[in-house]
């Protein structure tokens, strides 16, 4: 009986893997198929693979500016959610103060709020201080509702730090910065990065800030620029377009998979809590 179990549960997760998987070996076949082949054959084996619409991208040269923009959101972005976050969750999970747990239920109300009741305000706030097309008109939103879910994460991970510690270190004549700088941060290592890589690919990936707010072709992100390849009357140049999101994804995908196993570390963490 064991056997039978344990034979349909490896049968489910291939067959779950393979549906994960097979978009995105289908995206990087499709990249190196000629359009006319495309437009034939689309989810046949390439009959023979070019990298023409690899080198079409690149001449063209627009992709490159929008993965700069998207990279200098992202940095910036994510540097900012990681202190605010990590300060503010080690301040409500360690100081003890009347205000602290009304502040923490504050962050996790902010977690159901949707996006999308605050395009219409932000919008015109940003006109107004002519802030469209601008990498702030990005960043803040970014930042705003990341702060929530990440300040839940560092404080579930400080409640593991021992009170102990704290103490010592400040009967030692640390200074809570550096309290904070040189013992309980680099303690959190798994859970900055779990935020980081987490934030950046959610950041990475964005669409519905930048259509909003980004109308300048210089100061499209990534997202926005792969609808560039959509041409007049809804003409799509396919072999560019998934050559470009072959490019575009791989960030991403790299970052996730070098960081995985930090991932997996800080999003357990507070799941054992006891």
């Amino acid at each position: 009986m064991k056997k039978k179990v344990s034979i349909i549960f490896w049968i489910l997760i291939i067959l779950f893997l393979a549906i994960q998987i097979y978009p995105v070996i289908w995206l990087f076949m499709a990249s190196v198929k000629p359009s006319t082949e495309l437009a034939v054959a689309p989810f046949a084996l390439p009959k023979k693979a070019t990298f023409d619409n690899y080198l079409s991208i690149f001449r063209e040269g627009s992709i490159f500016r929008y993965m700069l923009n998207s990279l200098k959101i992202t940095v910036i972005s994510v540097l900012l959610i990681v202190f605010l976050s990590s300060t503010a969750g080690f301040a409500l999970s360690k100081f003890k103060f009347r205000a602290a747990h009304p502040i923490y239920r504050f962050f996790t109300f902010g977690i159901m709020i949707p996006v999308q009741i605050t395009l219409i305000p932000l919008f015109c706030f940003y006109s107004k201080m002519h802030l469209l097309n601008s990498a702030f008109s990005l960043i803040l939103p970014q930042v705003g509702f990341a702060l929530p879910l990440s300040v839940m994460m560092f404080y579930s991970f400080y409640d593991f730090v021992p009170n102990e510690l704290i103490e010592a270190a400040i009967m030692d004549g640390c200074s809570t910065y550096k309290m904070f700088t040189s013992i309980v941060f680099p303690l959190a290592k798994n859970t900055v990065i779990t935020v980081a890589s987490m934030q950046s690919i959610f950041i990475w990936n964005d669409f519905i800030f930048g259509n909003t707010f980004i109308s300048d072709n210089k100061a499209k992100t990534v997202a926005l620029g792969l609808r560039d390849y959509v041409g007049a009357f809804g003409n799509v140049n396919w072999g560019m377009t998934f050559a470009a999101i072959a490019v575009t994804i791989l960030p991403p995908m790299i970052l996730y998979f070098a960081l995985n196993k930090y991932v997996t570390a800080g999003m357990t963490l507070g799941s054992v809590k006891g």
